[in-house]
């Protein structure tokens, strides 16, 4: 069967569902209607919000938001391969004082456990390779460590004025490329300088200058330049396995934005990222819809551009990020519809041959509307994905949601190391999900329940390093938040 056929088949195969929500797991992708970004805490509304006249008064009136965090998270491989189950327990407190001149504090932090997870070290006799999914709860820079861990996850100060803000510090981030990639015990976070300016009108302007990244899955915080390397580094696009972790120079992260809404149903948006020494990237969406009978019909296009900065983090290409001269390209569509509980979009992401994409996976999860958790594009050129994201909500048990992803993503070989960094085979991914936001005496608690089948598409050439932890398993996650 030709690839044009396969693609157009996955794209038709399935037909109820609701594109994925970034909620209670929350790694998945946007829904259909539009973008729905999660924080860890409940976060007031401005306007709601209680402002003080004193010192005193801006503390006694602050708000307090807490979480419990249960993720239990079990993959079976195929055959003889090993198997892995852990189960992490997070607890976390957030206080955000009430805005005095406009001027407001928040700290937050958050620790965590390992309970019952012994074998995510075990290896696997054939590669070496230990659990790819559950050490990613606790912390991957020490993944021998059981006993309780955390990192204090906020720290700033924000002035806030008319309706908009500058926050300095510490803090939680939701961009395009940047962003919470919150899958795991918790998300990950940014230092520096944040601006949003809203006061023209339908229009926000968002800019800053970032030092420092604490990515998810880990216990510390890291220059810009170090936080590159602590996930897999994958092979130079030479073969060899990247050793850039330590030894790559940056000043920092620089971000500018415009967003603006042009109509009920029209929004775009233009995302800059500037990695001194290492990559500029770019990335553009426009999403629109129109009311077809009693639905609605989405729209939405994306285009990244990205090339190198200066050496690409080291004059030495073998450790390097990115080689100079190196560029990609990525175009990604989703076509949508909904009508009352169903929603339901076809999605088709492109990634041209010209380079990898590459976007640090410390830093975040690509915006791509092909995505679907536990797997990414990032790292790959010469890409082909299909996918359809869709879902239905139960009127009668309220909150209730069930949500399926099916797609097909053909990439480059595995042993064309130019455009495969990860040596990661074409595959087929099913998703499937329930979530439930409790209520009455359980109000706060939300449960969900997400199964991933990953099956290998591609000419793996009977390697076991193509295969464990990539394809042909089963995997299960139960997760379970509790805020207050």
């Amino acid at each position: 069967m030709s690839r044009f056929a396969c693609l157009l088949g996955a794209g038709l195969l399935l037909a109820p569902a609701a594109a994925w929500a970034q909620h209670a797991e929350p790694a998945l992708a946007r829904p259909v209607t539009g973008r729905t970004q999660l924080t860890p805490y409940p976060t007031p509304a401005l306007a709601d919000t209680v402002r003080a006249r004193t010192l005193s008064e801006a503390f006694s009136r602050g708000r307090w938001h807490g979480r419990l965090r249960n993720y239990t998270m079990a993959t079976w491989n195929q055959g003889t391969r090993p198997d892995y189950f852990a189960n992490g327990l997070g607890t976390g407190l957030r206080f955000e004082t009430a805005p005095l001149y406009g001027f407001q504090l928040g700290a937050g932090g958050f620790a965590w456990a390992s309970v019952g997870s012994d074998n995510i070290l075990t290896a696997d006799a054939a590669t070496g390779a230990v659990s790819r999914y559950e050490i990613g709860l606790f912390d991957v820079a020490d993944p021998s460590r059981r006993q309780l861990a955390g990192r204090a996850e906020e720290l700033f100060v924000r002035y806030r004025f008319r309706q908009s803000a500058v926050t300095f510090g510490r803090q939680l981030l939701n961009t395009p490329l940047l962003n919470a990639h919150d899958g795991r015990l918790s998300p990950g976070y940014a230092q520096g300088l944040w601006l949003e300016f809203r006061e023209l009108p339908a229009t926000t302007l968002t800019g800053g200058w970032l030092t420092h990244i604490g990515p998810r899955s880990t216990t510390g915080w890291y220059s810009v330049a170090n936080a590159l390397g602590l996930y897999p580094m994958g092979v130079t696009e030479a073969g060899q396995r990247a050793s850039y972790a330590g030894n790559l120079s940056s000043r920092g992260l620089g971000v500018l934005a415009l967003s603006r809404q042009w109509s009920p149903r029209t929004t775009t948006q233009v995302w800059n990222y500037y990695a001194d020494n290492l990559f500029n990237a770019t990335f553009a969406e426009l999403t629109t819809g129109r009311a077809v009978g009693v639905g609605q019909l989405t729209l939405g296009a994306q285009y990244h551009y990205q090339r190198t900065v200066g050496t690409g983090g080291n004059a030495d290409p073998r450790l390097a990020y990115s080689v100079p001269g190196r560029q990609a390209h990525a175009l990604s569509a989703r076509l949508g519809y909904q009508r009352g509980p169903w929603s339901l979009s076809a999605n088709y992401t492109r990634i041209t041959r010209t380079g990898r994409f590459l976007f640090p996976r410390e830093w975040g999860r690509e915006p791509f509307y092909t995505f679907l958790p536990r797997e990414r594009t990032e790292g790959l050129g010469g890409l082909d994905a299909a996918a359809v994201l869709g879902g239905y909500t139960f009127a009668r048990v309220p909150g209730l949601k069930a949500e399926v992803g099916y797609g097909h993503y053909y990439l480059p070989d595995v042993r064309d190391t130019r455009l495969n960094k990860y040596g990661l085979p074409s595959y087929q991914q099913l998703n499937a999900s329930l979530t439930y936001p409790f209520a009455g005496w359980a109000r706060g608690l939300r449960g969900q329940l997400l199964y991933v089948y990953k099956g290998a598409l591609g000419n793996t050439y009977g390697e076991d390093r193509y295969i464990v932890n990539k394809v042909d398993f089963h995997q299960l996650n139960v997760i379970l938040n509790y805020d207050f």
